[in-house]
């Protein structure tokens, strides 16, 4: 049985405010098409369809679509919803799709059990289902985002929440027959992961951060989301982020992007890669001596979005970030880095000026002129007190 795992779609996510759903259609049919061509038999989405908890029509229309063409092309579809995603709005339409071979798993699967597309639902219950092609029996651990435990799982407070997670999995596990390969399809943020900009906040102190070892040596290969950089966790145990299919945020530019592709032969995981993905724009962070710069190195990136630092020694006027803006749309953010001079070599960073010097630099970026000995003074003393 062969499957591709992807992650974190974030439907209807906007760059700066720049929608991106025509970027986003253009990748999801490149994951088809890689589905097809790799004969695919299973693909798994760990979470994070969209972008809210309340996605526009357009973004659920654009999912379904998606979903509906793997079910067409012969291929069966196994989704978590993730921190990004309402889980019961996600699922909601889970009886209706499950008839497709379409699987959006919540706290509850209470599919029906049937063949479709040479797939067969041989079983299913809380948090799992089990797939048979008549060579393999796989077991899929369906663990949506959860903030104390999934839904149905009672919960000792005082127990750490990474304790209480090895418990959770533990527990799932235990319904998977010793003839079956086990998967496990989850949303979390996993000890060793790295995070990106894209990704909201992490629970406060790291409480909700999971071990490597929570996971059941039985779980032959765990596809996890949230984290939109491909990250490998273990490469002895198959534990892989596979990361978003576009870049979403400016701390991505220069990741690839790609999807993996594996297969479970004799219960084992064999012929494990990952499959490159081109679509999308790519991101990019450019610098360029003052206003008369810009356009040089905006010309070579006119097919990226950029965030772009014009280094100068006095402040921008309105009029320059206007035409700025208007006459290249690709720019999504405008940055001003003051410098004594326009030499980038010689220029003075920030981290290294005083308190006075930070606030003059402050000043002169806000209001165009230094500030006068008053204000100047009556700051210091202020920082003097704190």
């Amino acid at each position: 049985m062969k499957f591709l795992h992807t992650s974190d779609l974030h439907i209807g996510k906007k760059l700066d405010g720049i929608l991106r759903l025509d970027e986003q259609k253009v990748v999801l049919n490149e994951i088809l098409q890689v589905a097809i061509n790799e004969k695919v038999n299973v693909v798994l989405i760990a979470g994070d369809v969209y972008d809210t908890f309340i996605p526009s029509s357009d973004a659920e229309n654009l999912f379904f679509q998606c979903v509906d063409a793997f079910s067409q092309n012969g291929i069966t579809v196994v989704c978590i919803s993730g921190n990004h995603d309402d889980g019961d709005r996600l699922s909601a339409s889970k009886q209706l799709a499950s008839r497709r071979g379409i699987y959006i798993c919540d706290g509850k699967n209470d599919f029906e059990k049937k063949e479709y597309n040479g797939i067969n639902l041989i079983d299913c219950g809380d948090s799992y289902i089990s797939l048979s092609n008549g060579k393999e029996e796989v077991f899929i651990a369906t663990v949506p985002y959860f903030g104390e435990a999934p839904v149905g799982y009672a919960i000792d407070k005082e127990q750490p929440f990474s304790e209480r997670a090895k418990d959770i999995l533990s527990n799932v596990f235990s319904n998977k027959k010793p003839t079956q390969a086990g998967i496990l399809l989850t949303h979390l943020f996993m000890l060793g992961g790295s995070r990106s900009e894209g990704e909201r906040d992490i629970d406060l102190g790291g409480v909700k951060v999971l071990s490597p070892d929570a996971i059941p040596n039985e779980c032959k290969y765990t596809a996890l989301g949230h984290l939109h950089k491909r990250q490998v966790i273990s490469k002895e145990r198959n534990i892989i982020y596979s990361g978003s299919p576009i870049q979403y945020s400016y701390d991505e530019v220069g990741s690839l992007k790609s999807v993996t592709i594996f297969e479970i032969l004799d219960g084992n995981v064999e012929n494990l890669h990952e499959i490159a993905l081109n679509s999308g724009k790519k991101l990019a962070r450019i610098s360029c001596l003052g206003v008369e710069g810009v356009e040089g190195v905006l010309s070579q990136n006119m097919d990226n979005y950029v965030d772009l630092t014009i280094v100068s020694n006095r402040p921008l006027t309105f009029e320059e970030t206007a035409e700025i803006k208007s006459k290249y749309n690709n720019v999504t953010k405008i940055r001003l880095e003051l410098s004594g001079s326009v030499d980038v070599g010689t220029k003075t960073g920030r981290k290294n000026l005083s308190e006075k010097d930070l606030f003059v630099e402050f000043y002169k970026c806000k209001y165009g002129s230094q500030p006068d000995e008053e204000i100047l003074n009556a700051y210091l003393e202020i920082m003097l007190e704190e």
